[in-house]
């Protein structure tokens, strides 16, 4: 076959594409996007500040958020397009969202924001209100957009700007208040939409492809199509397995990486695509002047937890004989495990022997199914599920998932925490006396209270947020308090439970390394004393390359 007879080819497939779609192809629409470039971000910073600045202020707009401000500018002269805000932990969101609403035009703003950034927001909004002038923002927080009387919010508010603080909130198109939020931009398509975080991807182009299209439309830099996604993500995205055709589908954007088969190249010649496309704002500086080191930490590990994690390892169980029933709680077991302990039903009353029972047989045949008989497409408990709700066979799981299937609607019983080793923890409280002020990060509720009996300051759910002046030490649920709280009074940290989330890793060093730091220098040190600890960090590594590779927003992990 000659080039010209490749070459015919390929124009012939465009052409069929088109036909068959309507339009160009998602790399053709992509590849013909103007670049967008602020030369002067200091002539725009001068702009914005004096059309918002209140007379008596000497304030100045930061320079990505003036640069947020005239793209959307640029947006305001298009219907129906917002922005996609790729900006930096501490980068400022709280002030440049207020001030969206004014530069749109919009009406009826609201503003979607975690529940625990709540109190952080009214606190910086009432500062900002004594320096800029701004509309009133409707502020809907994500869990009562889940709530099942939230099903029409939306519907009632009837926004006409929705702008979503920390976006990866709407990472999961399957999740209610994912759910309900696109219903409502299908309903009413003319709505603006800005999406803005400093972790808008996690591990795949999925978690932000839908959200740059109701942002951007026909401008969006990543593919529409749901098959083409999955197509580039298995080149760009941190655990991809590309074929042939997911090479050649990206040679568009760097033939030789294609050529070369290089991950690498590629996801910073998609990143190149991504952050030049009009009506993106992404930040390339760091959040802090202030160094950042992580050091590891290696407590001794005990027989008793090296031999339960080699049974956990084995035979996917605790050292009570319960079967861990998929990948998610073994990670998480052998995690708590690390940590010197286990959960065990807590039963009020006589066990559920019938329950225990039916999960019990069920996640034993599911199990030897995998250990005997995984394939591709069936190679996990959910797929062995799906298979054998599918085919009727094998018999003995068919029997057992019914059996599962009489008993799963009962809720689980509550759980307690059994110790077999209290030195993690121990270590924890020794360091953290060692040190004038400092945080203690945890995941796992036992570990949490087991740190408060010893006299460390805990806060978890409900439990407010640390006072620099009356809690110099303390200790923070990660899921609590891993984003949106400005924690720069201290400088000094130690990570008892390792998230495997490389957004969850950068959301978690910006609450200390961050704007209006002090300190020349930002500790963090890191448990790493077995090896579920050491997976866990190498996997956020990867997939904090991922990140910056593919966003360009830079990694404080790296």
């Amino acid at each position: 076959m000659t080039p010209e007879d490749v070459l015919a080819i390929a124009k012939a497939r465009a052409a069929a594409n088109r036909a068959k779609y309507g339009h160009l192809t998602d790399a053709e629409r992509i590849q013909a996007l103007p670049v967008q470039n602020f030369a002067d971000r200091e002539d725009l910073v001068d702009k914005w500040t004096a059309a918002f600045r209140r007379p008596a202020s000497q304030a100045r707009l930061f320079p990505v958020q003036a640069e947020v401000l005239e793209t959307a500018a640029w947006a305001a002269q298009h219907p129906n397009i917002g922005l996609v805000g790729n900006v930096r932990v501490g980068g400022g969101k709280t002030l440049a969202f207020n001030l969206l609403p004014e530069v749109f035009d919009a009406k009826r703003p609201v503003l979607l924001l975690p529940p625990e950034m709540l109190e952080d927001y009214k606190t910086a909004l009432y500062a900002w209100s004594q320096q800029f002038k701004f509309r009133r923002v409707h502020v809907v927080k994500y869990s009562e957009l889940s709530r099942p009387e939230g099903t029409d919010l939306l519907r009632r508010l009837n926004p006409d700007l929705i702008m979503a603080d920390e976006a990866q909130a709407l990472r999961h198109a399957s999740s209610a208040r994912t759910t309900r939020f696109l219903r409502y931009m299908e309903e009413v398509p003319e709505t603006r939409f800005v999406p803005m975080s400093g972790t808008l991807t996690g591990a795949t182009l999925s978690d932000y492809s839908h959200l740059c299209y109701w942002a951007l439309r026909q401008h969006s830099p990543l593919p529409h199509r749901e098959d083409i996604v999955d197509l580039w993500g298995s080149v760009l995205n941190a655990d991809g397995e590309p074929d042939e055709d997911a090479w050649l589908a990206l040679e568009w954007l760097d033939k030789d990486a294609a050529k070369r088969r290089n991950v690498d190249a590629m996801r910073k010649a998609f990143q190149r695509r991504f952050a030049s496309a009009p009506g993106v704002v992404t930040t390339y500086d760091s959040s802090s002047g202030a160094r950042l080191v992580l050091t590891a930490d290696y407590p001794t590990v005990n027989n008793d937890v090296r031999d339960a994690l080699e049974q956990g390892r084995e035979t996917y169980a605790l050292p009570d004989g319960t079967e861990l029933v998929d990948a998610v709680h073994y990670h998480r077991a052998m995690q708590q495990l690390s940590m010197g302990f286990y959960y065990v039903w807590d039963w009020e009353g006589e066990p559920d022997v019938e329950w225990l029972a039916a999960r019990k047989a069920w996640w034993g045949a599911c199990r030897g199914y995998l250990k005997d008989s995984a394939r591709e497409g069936v190679d996990s408990p959910f797929l062995v599920e799906e298979y054998v709700r599918r085919e009727g066979r094998p018999k003995g799981l068919v029997d057992a998932l019914a059996a599962w299937d009489a008993q799963r609607h009962k809720p689980p019983p509550p759980t307690r925490a059994v110790w077999i080793d209290y030195g993690p923890v121990m270590r924890a409280v020794e360091w953290a006396l060692a040190r004038p002020r400092c945080f203690l990060w945890w995941r796992s509720r036992a570990v949490g209270e087991l740190l408060g009996e010893l006299g460390v300051p805990k806060f978890g759910e409900g439990d407010g947020t640390p006072d620099p002046r009356k809690h110099p030490r303390a200790a923070l649920s990660i899921a609590v308090h891993h984003k949106g709280r400005n924690y720069q009074a201290w400088d000094d940290q130690l990570v008892l439970e390792v998230p495997s989330s490389g957004a969850w890793w950068e959301q978690l060093l910006g609450r200390t390394h961050r704007y209006g730091q002090t300190s020349p220098e930002v500790r963090c040190s890191v448990f790493q004393r077995t090896w579920p600890q050491r997976n866990a960090f190498e996997t956020a590594l990867d997939r904090a390359r991922y990140i910056q590779d593919t966003t360009g927003q830079p990694q404080k992990l790296l």
